[in-house]
């Protein structure tokens, strides 16, 4: 059953890049077979870009981001088990999820061994070789990364065992077994695959594809995610030093949009992104832009008309205070209708992601299915910035200075700018605006909520009215699959 299983893993995941012949223009057209793999350089660019096709679903997008702010409390979308942190190794959680991410894993497993067997002179030169493995790396880091993040302990000390369930080669029936290591361990290597890429991946060019400066952003968010809920400043010196190189460095084509609302109308065209999840206009857009974005957040917002007393809340149930005051609240929400072909009601939700859902995008003149996932927007350079200065010992003033920077550049929106008076002030301006910038893009809130402090607890204990905190309880069990079919591989304490 075990050989079954891995075979139909094999069979699925070479037919998924030899299926994807348009996106990006540079598809595998070749069956991936043992004497037939990565032969020349065409090849390996193809295999590289056969990564980013794995992307194509829900799981690196809305089904993702929609569980992450419903952990931290914000909305109560995706599950009960979500919402109360009590997911179990039978019960479930992230399953899916899992699958999706060890695809792409194998897809960048793939395209590296290929790589990095091919003689020198499939390549016009080294640089060439370099920068090729530097995105392959940049892109497995991004993979890993999200792994620890939603099934590992990302916060705990080295020493800790509960790291990746690690795997380097393409999946194959010997290798069906993969030991589990350290957090220590795992950062190690998501770090030189970071590394590599910072020093050889080549320049930001478009936003489709993986560069040396979202190599640089990634390494710092590892910094301030773990380092910034362990009250450690030098690695976030480290953060704060790669985020003014990528602020310094940035050319035109990625810069901040003044007008919020062009940001989302121009989707993945606008020069705001770094990274964010390109669909190829292949008739298959809305199905690849997943159920929660072109569908699910739709429902889970208010109906309309609204019933007496009712307030649109785009179906968050923390926050609406903050926000329905906010300049971003009109551009990041609105009016929506049903995604059914029966349904002709319509729903309060968050238009920014939705647009105009899966029914009434694809029969709009001119149709609107670009539904982008935003893995990275200038604007959290600001952001990331801001908190880096108020952990590493600056003032409130300069702190700050980078958020009100940020809201003086809208200058298509009316900002106020901030004035907190003391740190507490300068911590909770930071968590919110995080949340009002970012809420449902890319998971940035959910982490938020676990490093900021309110009440000297994590925020989330307040956005979820008192909840017994535990920080082992915010990342997913290893499903019951991968116990069972892997041995090697032990589950994260008490989800047995």
């Amino acid at each position: 059953m075990k050989k079954l299983t891995i075979h139909m893993f094999l069979i699925l995941f070479f037919a998924s890049l030899v299926g994807c012949e348009k996106y990006l223009d540079q598809q595998p057209k070749f069956a991936l077979t043992e004497s037939n793999g990565i032969t020349n350089y065409a090849k390996a660019k193809a295999a590289v870009n056969g990564i980013y096709s794995t992307f194509r679903n829900d799981s690196w997008s809305g089904a993702l981001y929609v569980a992450q702010t419903t952990k931290a409390g914000f909305i109560n979308f995706s599950s009960v088990a979500d919402y109360n942190l009590s997911y179990t190794q039978e019960s479930g959680g992230g399953s899916a999820i899992w699958s999706a991410f060890y695809r792409s894993l194998n897809a960048a497993n793939f395209a590296i061994t290929g790589i990095e067997a091919l003689p020198q002179t499939a390549f016009t030169n080294n640089e060439q070789r370099n920068s090729l493995l530097g995105e392959a790396k940049a892109v497995r880091a991004w993979i890993n990364l999200n792994i620890l993040w939603n099934f590992g302990y990302w916060w705990a000390e080295d020493a800790s065992p509960y790291g990746l369930v690690f795997r380097d080669k393409p999946a194959s029936l010997d290798n069906v077994r993969a030991p589990r290591i350290s957090v220590g361990e795992s950062y190690r290597i998501i770090n030189e695959d970071l590394d590599f890429a910072i020093q050889h991946a080549s320049q930001f060019d478009s936003p489709r594809y993986i560069s040396k400066q979202f190599a640089q952003v990634l390494k710092a968010k590892a910094l301030l995610y773990r380092s910034g809920y362990r009250n450690e400043t030098e690695p976030l010196k480290q953060a704060l030093t790669l985020i003014n190189n990528v602020m310094e460095q940035a050319s035109s084509k990625f810069q901040l949009q003044s007008d919020l609302a062009q940001v989302y109308q121009r989707s993945w065209e606008s020069p705001e992104n770094l990274f964010v999840k390109y669909l190829e206009d292949d008739g298959s857009r809305t199905s690849a832009g997943g159920y929660w974005y072109t569908y699910g957040i739709i429902y889970q917002g208010n109906t309309l008309p609204l019933a007496p007393g009712g307030a649109r809340t785009a179906g968050l149930r923390y926050g609406t205070d903050w926000f329905t005051g906010d300049p971003r609240w009109p551009i990041a929400t609105g009016e929506v209708r049903a995604p059914e072909t029966w349904d002709n009601t319509f729903r309060y939700t968050f238009k920014k992601l939705a647009r105009l859902g899966s029914y009434q995008g694809k029969v709009n003149s001119p149709v609107d299915e670009k539904y982008a996932t935003y893995y990275f927007r200038f604007a959290e350079l600001y952001l990331l910035k801001a908190e880096l200065l108020a952990r590493t010992g600056a003032s409130v003033a300069q702190a700050i200075a980078p958020i009100n920077e940020l809201r003086q550049k809208r200058t298509a929106q009316a900002f106020n700018l901030l004035q907190p008076g003391n740190q507490e002030q300068l911590y909770d301006a930071i968590f919110k605006e995080i949340f009002l910038e970012l809420c449902l893009e890319n998971g940035s809130e959910f982490f938020a909520s676990i490093r900021f402090k309110k009440d000297n607890q994590p925020w989330i204990v307040a956005i979820k009215d008192g909840l017994t905190f535990d920080i082992t309880r915010v990342s997913w069990p290893i499903p019951n699959s991968e116990i069972i079919n892997n041995p090697a591989a032990f589950q994260n304490p008490g989800q047995e």
